[in-house]
């Protein structure tokens, strides 16, 4: 699916991935390690792990509403899709959370373009395989309270939908109908 993602340019590279303990409900473009990652370029080896953040409340409601913490170390980057399937292929899928990042959206893909206010260099996109199933609101604000309802998550791709039309981009959906099945379930977070 990755390799796809970056054939059908719906993403562009340089990618990075990354294995540990994730959390499929750390706030992508705010809190997460491979947020962090993305704009930091850490050599392979690095350990990403959650920054407290000063202007966030320490509380025990869960993410993304609370403090996600995550711990990582980079498996792998580059900007070849070629390495990007070996290092793929080697991942320790099953045994710890993988996350997939890449440098953003394909704005040269007129569709993707379309699909957005303007051009956004910030909006990224990560792909998850985690070790086991994580429970993600289908819809959340995270300056709101807590609230339901949650769906079960193992494998799954999560962007920024800023400055965009509501749902998944058309060139994005496609890929992951091809890959994950036509049953795909879209959630939102807004915070």
């Amino acid at each position: 699916m990755a390799v796809d993602l970056v054939r059908r340019r719906v993403v562009r590279t340089p990618w990075l991935l990354a294995a540990g303990d994730l959390c499929a409900n750390a706030e992508l473009p705010y809190v997460s390690v491979l947020w962090e990652a993305r704009w930091q370029d850490p050599l392979v080896g690095t350990r990403l792990e959650s920054k407290r953040l000063p202007w966030a409340d320490e509380d025990d409601d869960p993410p993304p509403w609370g403090r996600a913490r995550e711990l990582a170390t980079v498996l792998a980057t580059g900007d070849s899709v070629d390495t990007l399937a070996v290092a793929l292929a080697s991942a320790p899928y099953g045994q710890r959370d993988i996350g997939l990042v890449f440098r953003g959206l394909d704005f040269t893909n007129p569709v993707i373009e379309d699909h957005y206010w303007f051009t956004d260099r910030r909006i990224m996109i990560a792909c998850f395989a985690l070790a086991h199933p994580q429970e993600r609101p289908l819809s959340a604000n995270s300056t709101g309270t807590p609230s339901g309802p949650y769906h079960p998550v193992q494998t799954f791709v999560s962007t920024g939908f800023k400055h965009g039309n509501h749902g998944p981009c058309p060139p994005l959906e496609a890929v992951l109908h091809r890959h994950l099945g036509p049953d795909l379930i879209c959630g939102r977070t807004r915070g």
